[in-house]
C-alpha cells in the first residue's frame, strides 16, 4: 500500500502525484481528488488555493526530494518577448495537433478494451478531458479547428474526441463551472462507447441499411449503458448520457422516447453535438455538410433538440463555424479557420482568388473584424469545388503556407 507524504504546496512540482489538501475539500480548483501534476498551471492553481500543505504519492510520481523545483506559470516572460496572437494561436495550434493524435491512439484503446469485456481506464479517460479542457481554455478555436480533421475509417474514435471538445465548449458557453464542463466533455467522450459492439461491416457500411441492419445500429445506446454500468468507477451521468444522447425533445427519439426535461442537460448537449459531428463529417457513405450549412438546417428541425442549449451551440461554433465555405463582397470564395468571439459575423478567414476555370491562384488570411479591411461575407458558399481540391481541410497544418501548399490534398481529412 502506498505511503503518502506531506509536503508544502509550494514544493509541488510536475510529475508529482497529487492526493489532496491538507484541510477540508472545499472550494477545490481541482475536478479530482488524484491525479499526476503535468502542467505548471496546475501547480499554481494549487499555491493560489490558500491551503498551506497537500499529499503527495511519491510511489505514482516524483519524492520531493528528488525534483528540480517547476518553473513558475509565467516565468519564461522574464527572458523571452511576449508573443503575437498570430504566434500564441500557432503554438496552440501545434499543441491541439498533438493532443489529438494523443488522443486518438487513447480512444482507439478504449474501444478496444469494451469490444474485449476488459473494464474501462477512467484514470484515462478523465486524463483526456482534463488536457481537451485546459487546450480550450488556453484558445478553444484551435482544437475546435483541429477536430474536424478526420479519416472516414477513424470516424467512431475521432467522433468521441470530437463530440467530447464540443461538450466542454458548450458548457463553458452555459456558464457551467470546470467541474461541470470536464462531467459534460467525460460523457460526450464515452457517448458512443456501445458501437464498440456493433459489428465492423454494419458501422462503416458504404450503402444504405436495410432495416434490420439499422436495428442493429440503434442497440448501441444500450449496449454501452450495459457496459458502462459494469464498472462502479463510472459515474452516473456518463452512462445515462450514453443511453439518452439519441433522445428527442418531443418523445420521437429513441431507447426511451423521454420528452423535454425528462431528458438530463448534458443528454440534451450530446444530441447537439453527437448530431451535428456526424452531418458535417465525411463517411464511407456519404460526404459531409457544410458547417455554416448544418447549423441552419439543424435549427429548423422542430422538436429534436432543447431550443436554448441549441442557440448556445451556435454561439459556441459560431455563426459560420470553423470550415465553413463562404462567399465574399470582393467575390471570392473562402474556408473559416477561426472565430472572433466579439463579432461572430466576422470570422478569420482563407480566401482564395480563382481563375474562370476554377484554379486556385492566390490565397490570403484575413481577420474581417480587422478595420482596415473591407471584405465582408455576403452568404454561404458550400461549392463542390472546394471539396474536390481539399481547401479548408488542410488549414490547421498549412495555416500560413503559400497558396499553391493549400492545394495538396491532405493525408488527416477523411
Amino acid at each position: 500500500m502506498s505511503q503518502l507524504k506531506k509536503i508544502s504546496v509550494g514544493d509541488l512540482t510536475l510529475d508529482m502525484y497529487f492526493c489532496g489538501f491538507d484541510g477540508p475539500w472545499m472550494d477545490t480548483p481541482f475536478w479530482r481528488a488524484k491525479f499526476l501534476i503535468r502542467r505548471a498551471s496546475e501547480i499554481a492553481q494549487a499555491q493560489s488555493s490558500g491551503y498551506e500543505f497537500c499529499w503527495i504519492d511519491p510511489a505514482q510520481g516524483k519524492d520531493v526530494e528528488h525534483v528540480t523545483p517547476a518553473p513558475q506559470a509565467g516565468s519564461e516572460a522574464l527572458t523571452a518577448p511576449p508573443k503575437t496572437a498570430e504566434e500564441e494561436f500557432q503554438s496552440e495550434l501545434n499543441e491541439a495537433l498533438r493532443l489529438y493524435e494523443s488522443a486518438k491512439q487513447t480512444t482507439q484503446v478504449v474501444f478496444k478494451q469494451a469490444r474485449l469485456g476488459k473494464t474501462l481506464d477512467m484514470d484515462k479517460c478523465q486524463d483526456l478531458v482534463e488536457e481537451i479542457t485546459a487546450s480550450l481554455q488556453r484558445n478553444s478555436n484551435a482544437l475546435l479547428s483541429i477536430v474536424r480533421l478526420k479519416r472516414a475509417d477513424e470516424y467512431t474514435y475521432l467522433h468521441s474526441i470530437a463530440v467530447c471538445t464540443m461538450m466542454v465548449a458548450l458548457g463553458r458557453t452555459l456558464g457551467m463551472d470546470d467541474v461541470s464542463c470536464k462531467e459534460a466533455g467525460l460523457a460526450g467522450y464515452l457517448h458512443d462507447v456501445g458501437k464498440a459492439f456493433i459489428p465492423l461491416d454494419i458501422l462503416n457500411k458504404p450503402g444504405k441499411l436495410t432495416d434490420q441492419e439499422y436495428r442493429v445500429i440503434q442497440r448501441h445506446p444500450i449496449l454501452g449503458y450495459e457496459y458502462l454500468r459494469s464498472s462502479s468507477s463510472v459515474p452516473d451521468y456518463v452512462s445515462e448520457v450514453c443511453r439518452h444522447h439519441h433522445e428527442k425533445m418531443d418523445g420521437s427519439g429513441y431507447p426511451n422516447k423521454q420528452v423535454g426535461n425528462q431528458i438530463s442537460i448534458y443528454s440534451r448537449m450530446a444530441a447537439i453535438c453527437d448530431v451535428y459531428d456526424a452531418v458535417t463529417s465525411d463517411r464511407p457513405y456519404k460526404t459531409g455538410w457544410d458547417p455554416a450549412e448544418s447549423v441552419a438546417q439543424m435549427s429548423s428541425w422542430a422538436g429534436h433538440f432543447d431550443r436554448s442549449i441549441y442557440l448556445a451551440f451556435v454561439k459556441t461554433l459560431g455563426i459560420y463555424p470553423i470550415g465553413s465555405i463562404v462567399k465574399l463582397q470582393s467575390g471570392r470564395t473562402a474556408v473559416v479557420i477561426r472565430q472572433n468571439y466579439q463579432d461572430l459575423t466576422k470570422p478569420v478567414i482563407k480566401a482564395f482568388t480563382t481563375t474562370d476555370s476554377v484554379d486556385v491562384v492566390e490565397s490570403q488570411i484575413i481577420d474581417l473584424s480587422d478595420p482596415a479591411q473591407d471584405d465582408v461575407i455576403v452568404e454561404r458558399s458550400g461549392q463542390d469545388w472546394m471539396k474536390l481540391k481539399n481547401l479548408g481541410q488542410d488549414y490547421p497544418a498549412t495555416l500560413d503556407a503559400p497558396s499553391e501548399v493549400a492545394t495538396t490534398p491532405s493525408t488527416e481529412a477523411g
